[in-house]
């Protein structure tokens, strides 16, 4: 835990070095990427530090956003479905070919046309 804020503190000031090379008038495109590369760094280290304090306290959150031992994997990716409903993926999807949305919208128009006589 020590060295991973040592490597923390490092990052934080490698993310200040870069800042202000990428500010100047002069700056490269390469000095902006610098940039975000040592921002993505310091990213990836503090959130390791946080997962590593909610393994160790043992944390058992359901809160959007946070990071729960042995829940549900949607749960845990931040989002909540009911457990019993089917989430489809994009090749699960089921798509419907032109004949099909033809006869699909033809339907609707008559069931509308034979509702609006019922009506009159």
């Amino acid at each position: 835990m020590i060295e991973l804020k040592e490597q923390i503190e490092e990052a934080r000031v490698r993310v200040a070095h870069c800042r202000i090379k990428a500010e100047r008038p002069s700056a490269r495109l390469e000095d902006e990427y610098a940039l975000e590369k040592a921002r993505n760094r310091l990213l990836t280290l503090e959130l390791k530090q946080l997962r590593q304090a909610e393994v160790k306290s043992g944390c058992k959150k359901t809160e959007k956003g946070s990071v729960s031992i042995g829940a549900h994997p949607s749960e845990r990716q931040g989002r909540v479905y009911p457990r019993d409903k089917k989430i489809r993926t994009n090749h699960e999807r089921k798509t419907l070919t032109v004949r099909q949305a033809a006869e699909k919208k033809f339907a609707d128009l008559q069931k509308g046309a034979t509702s609006s006589k019922e009506g009159c």
